[in-house]
């Protein structure tokens, strides 16, 4: 009786087995197109982010090429991809140490769409030579000599 039942079977699968089989298959299928959503919205979002870190890119490189203090602290404009324009200006100033200055960067950025500009705002430090007046650079030169003249050394 054993080998009756073997030889009517086949080596072929049932209907049920090929229903679970498609079942496990569309549902991975789903999993994966969810996932592939999931990854370009993300993608979208991080886009639409970081839609001005270009402009901001190239404000800040203008920011650390400019070798004039008075140009830096008026408000300058710069010309951007796109027939577009940033007007930027710094805040700086000195710190204890020679040459050393902090500086705070706004920018007006345009946006794409017809919009109005948003304003950022951009904390730094630069040690900036040319940025110096000699006197003040010779003072704090000097005040750093005493301390370390005064400091005792082992």
């Amino acid at each position: 009786m054993g080998r009756a039942a073997s030889k009517t079977r086949g080596g072929g699968f049932t209907f049920i087995e090929v229903l679970v089989a498609l079942a496990i298959f569309a549902l991975a299928g789903l999993v994966l197109a969810s996932s592939y959503l999931n990854v370009l919205s993300a993608h979208q979002a991080v886009l639409q982010r970081d839609a001005h870190a270009m402009d901001r890119r190239l404000v800040r490189e203008v920011l650390f090429a400019e070798p004039t203090l008075e140009k830096v602290t008026a408000w300058n404009e710069l010309a951007l991809p796109g027939e577009r324009t940033a007007r930027w200006r710094a805040t700086v100033t000195p710190t204890t140490v020679a040459d050393l200055f902090d500086v705070t960067l706004e920018a007006e950025l345009p946006t794409g769409n017809g919009e109005r500009s948003i304003t950022i705002s951009e904390n730094c430090r630069l040690l900036r030579p040319s940025w110096s007046r000699p006197a003040d650079r010779e003072a704090l030169q000097a005040a750093a000599r005493s301390k370390l003249a005064q400091r005792p050394f082992q």
